[in-house]
């Protein structure tokens, strides 16, 4: 049963793992198209990352620090929220399959 479990939890850690990588695209996708001087600024971040690029990192750390409350955007604003949400079930979860696989090792150990 806890292997059913887990298998369950993984994938939906894994399905929010996506989710996160499409809502900070659609966050970068806000901020060329509504904010292309910051877009810019940031170094154009994309998904692609390229050794010795920083522009990803430094675009997460502007989404980090919520830099762009500034920009006062509602859609970057409504996107910040469910990225935060989707990190938030995210880390409940690792914690949930960390403590099963736990339980696991010392119930059949």
């Amino acid at each position: 049963m806890e292997n059913i479990i887990f298998i369950l939890i993984t994938l939906c850690f894994i399905l929010l793992m996506f989710t996160h990588v499409y809502q900070t695209n659609q966050f970068f996708i806000q901020l060329k198209t509504a904010h292309q001087e910051v877009w810019n600024e940031l170094g154009q971040p994309r998904w692609r990352i390229h050794f010795g690029d920083n522009s990803f990192q430094n675009a997460m750390k502007y989404i980090r620090s919520k830099k762009f409350s500034d920009l006062q955007d509602p859609v970057l604003e409504s996107i910040y929220k469910k990225i935060k949400k989707v990190e938030a079930i995210s880390m409940g979860l690792a914690v949930i399959i960390f403590i099963i696989s736990i339980l696991d090792i010392v119930v059949e150990g």
